[in-house]
């Protein structure tokens, strides 16, 4: 069986419609958006949003569901050896990930309904870090591991998302390059 690949118009129309969604997130709260405001924002109609969503929290789920989707992927690919652990390539595919997406991600990290899309992230980051302490040959009995990889993903999260809402100058590579030296001490030991 091939998957079909999503036709462009409807990726142009979730695109519209996410984006507009983002938008309005960033005028007012999501609990008082409606599907009409977001449908004239993205000049669709209405029609077309329930073609697709059944309401404003089924768009916002899907829009996080896929990010986490992307950023798991992006992720997936890091897996450092004895000789060489260094935290860089995850950090790295994770910064560069985000700022392709800042706009929209940037916007649900900080809503009050961002806080799902921030612990999903998190639990990502949590996954990698517990595949890489394995690969390491890092298996530390139960809680000592699961307070360790909690520690790293809540740390890389929280700068990402300072970071993000910041907009202090400070580079991605400056960032990337802190993280590194930080979760390096930790992973290691």
């Amino acid at each position: 069986m091939t998957v079909q690949k999503e036709d462009r118009r409807i990726r142009r129309t979730k695109r519209l419609l996410r984006q507009a969604l983002a938008e309005l997130m960033n005028e007012k709260e999501f609990k008082d958006i409606t599907v009409k405001e977001i449908t004239e924002r993205a000049d669709l109609n209405r029609g077309t949003f329930y073609f697709h969503y059944t309401d404003t929290y089924d768009l916002r789920e899907k829009i996080e569901d896929e990010l986490v989707s992307d950023f798991r992927a992006v992720l997936s690919g890091y897996m450092p050896t004895p000789e060489n652990y260094s935290a860089r390539r995850m950090l790295e595919q994770a910064v560069g990930y985000i700022e392709e997406q800042k706009f929209l991600i940037r916007t649900l990290f900080q809503s009050r309904a961002g806080d799902g899309l921030q612990s999903k992230f998190m639990a990502v980051v949590e996954e990698t870090v517990l595949k890489a302490r394995e690969q390491l040959h890092l298996n530390e009995t139960g809680m000592r591991s699961a307070y360790t990889c909690r520690f790293c993903s809540s740390g890389i999260i929280g700068c990402l998302n300072m970071w993000l809402q910041a907009g202090d100058g400070m580079t991605g590579e400056a960032l990337i390059n802190g993280l590194d030296d930080m979760i390096n001490r930790v992973i290691s030991n």
